[in-house]
C-alpha cells in the first residue's frame, strides 16, 4: 500500500491490483521502520511524543541522539540503562505488521526485512532470523 494513499481512500481496483501483486509476488522486500512498533507501545523517534523529544527534556545531553552514541555509552554506560528499560522487547508484543511479515515468510516470499528497530519484535514474531537484517543492531545483536 502507498503511504502517501490512505487506506480508507483506495477504490477497490487499487487494492485488489495490491493483493494480486502480493499473491503473485516472490522474493519480497520489506523496509520496516519505527512506526511498526508504534501501536505495540514503543514510542517513534521525531515526532512530538517521539523519543527525541521526551530525551531533550529529561536528560542532560547536548543532543537526544547521544543516548545512543557508543562514546557516550562507554563513558556513562548507566545513561542509557536507566532509559532502555522502556524499549526492552519483554515488555512489547508484536503488531498485526510484524505478523504480516511472519506470513509473507510462511508462503516463502519474504526475501528480507531490512529493520531500523531494536526492538526485536520481528523476531517475537517467528519471522525466519536469516531474512532479518538489523541496519541499527538490536536487544539481541549489537551493531558496534
Amino acid at each position: 500500500l502507498s503511504p502517501r494513499v490512505p487506506w480508507q481512500s483506495q477504490t477497490s481496483g487499487q487494492y485488489q491490483r495490491r493483493v494480486h501483486g502480493l499473491r503473485e509476488s516472490q522474493n519480497i522486500v520489506v523496509l520496516t521502520g519505527a512506526g511498526i512498533s508504534v501501536s505495540a507501545g514503543i514510542p517513534d523517534f521525531r515526532s512530538k511524543q517521539g523519543i527525541y523529544k521526551r530525551l531533550k527534556r529529561d536528560f542532560d545531553l547536548p543532543e537526544p541522539e547521544c543516548m545512543f552514541d557508543m562514546h557516550y555509552f562507554r563513558q556513562i554506560p548507566d545513561l542509557f540503562y536507566s532509559f532502555a528499560h522502556e524499549l526492552w522487547p519483554s515488555a512489547h508484543v508484536p503488531t498485526p505488521s510484524h505478523y504480516f511479515m511472519k506470513l509473507l515468510d510462511g508462503k516463502g516470499k519474504l526475501l528480507r526485512n531490512y529493520s531500523q528497530n531494536i526492538d526485536t519484535l520481528e523476531h517475537r514474531a517467528g519471522i525466519s532470523k536469516e531474512k532479518i537484517f538489523h541496519c541499527h543492531g538490536s536487544f539481541l545483536l549489537p551493531n558496534v
